[in-house]
């Protein structure tokens, strides 16, 4: 008997090892109990309400109302104080029925812009667009697949507040936001 019980525990460890497998369970530190799974992506463009884009407790983290839907292409304006302490911005999420390359080739045709393409985020690809203008404001374009882009805008909420963010204020604002725009856009795809 006492040469088989140490067989015995080990037999038991492993069927209790390969249930937790097949279930799901976990005593491991890879999350835990109290950690929540993470969101499911949108399956593509279609599938997302830009005015429901951000969740309750994210417009309020990142200080955004009244949102206000923009249309063709189909957007939608915030109004926010969260980007730059003490100015009223605009942040604007832009869904495009179009290629991020398509845009970018639509931009590249106008004179005076300022396009560069940042670092990935999760294997996506986006740029940055800063060009001049009579309002201070930046963009990011995130590719998504080949018939369709995001745009996120971040300017000022011109004549409601007297401080005025830089446009490199806005763009940190935005590179602040961009992995939590990513992790909501469709899965890359080719």
């Amino acid at each position: 008997m006492r040469g088989r019980s140490p067989l015995l525990v080990c037999a038991v460890a492993l069927v209790i090892m390969c249930f937790g497998a097949v279930t799901g369970c976990s005593s491991g530190s890879s999350g835990g109990s109290g950690s929540a799974p993470p969101a499911a992506r949108p399956a593509d463009v279609g599938s997302i309400t830009p005015c429901d884009f951000f969740t309750g407790d994210e417009l309020s983290e990142y200080a955004l109302h009244d949102a206000r839907p923009v249309s063709d292409p189909r957007g939608c304006l915030w109004e926010g104080s969260a980007f730059f302490e003490g100015a009223s911005t605009a942040l604007t999420l832009t869904l495009l029925p179009r290629s991020a390359d398509a845009e970018l080739r639509t931009l590249r045709t106008a004179s005076g812009e300022r396009i560069t393409e940042r670092s990935a985020i999760g294997g996506r690809r986006i740029w940055r667009n800063t060009t001049p203008g009579n309002d201070v404001r930046c963009e990011l374009l995130f590719s998504i697949d080949g018939s369709s882009a995001a745009v996120v805008r971040l300017s000022e909420f011109l004549g409601v507040s007297d401080v005025r963010p830089t446009q490199q204020d806005l763009c940190d604002g935005l590179d602040k936001l961009a992995p939590r725009v990513e992790g909501k856009l469709p899965a890359v795809r080719s």
